[in-house]
């Protein structure tokens, strides 16, 4: 994920400054790429991303004013998106729907770096299949650092967890992921042998 600029920082000024609808408008073009991404990669559908998307920014609208520039701005709002997203969860397991896929794209290498070359492309369902296996502390953490690109420090802050925690958490579920995967791999490989 692209760092944020000092742009944004300017932008946000300009929108706390004015108060306009041009300067929120140049603000959520600036951001919303990057709360999106994160929203489809633990939604997995385009509707629930777009209506967590839309949850962020209503809420951040709200909150603005309790923004005590700690953290980036984008910190901040992926903070707020998470928060959202387990808001959802909750709110679905207490009225059951029907299930969606969770994440459809994560890198294979980030979590089997041991595995070699000619394996790196792993099936798509089983990297869904191992994620959605997770516990939610450990999926928002990889998901975060992994992909997100967000240092121990920016989860911690998101998430209201110690830097500790989140490498805890990282390590953990990064574990699980790969023993999901390798042993998927040699039951693949056996399945293979029988034929």
């Amino acid at each position: 994920m692209k760092r944020v600029s000092s742009n944004s920082d300017e932008l946000l000024q300009v929108f706390l400054r004015q108060r306009s609808e041009s300067s929120f408008r140049k603000l959520y073009r600036c951001h919303t790429p990057a709360l999106f991404a994160m929203a489809m990669r633990l939604c997995g559908t385009t509707t629930s991303a777009e209506e967590l998307t839309q949850d962020t920014w209503c809420r951040a609208v709200e909150r603005i004013k309790r923004f005590e520039r700690k953290s980036r701005f984008r910190t901040w709002l992926v903070g707020i998106l998470i928060n959202c997203y387990r808001e959802s969860v909750r709110d679905a397991v207490r009225m059951p729907q029907a299930s969606e896929s969770e994440l459809a794209h994560l890198s294979v290498a980030a979590i089997t770096p041991l595995r070699k070359p000619d394996d790196q492309q792993a099936d798509v369902l089983d990297v869904e299949r191992a994620l959605s296996a997770l516990p939610p502390g450990y999926k928002e953490v990889v998901l975060l650092h992994d992909l997100g690109g967000y240092t121990h420090r920016e989860i911690a802050a998101m998430l209201d967890i110690s830097d500790g925690t989140s490498k805890s958490q990282l390590k953990r579920g990064r574990e699980r992921l790969r023993t999901f995967l390798v042993n998927r791999s040699a039951d693949s490989a056996g399945t293979r042998g029988l034929s």
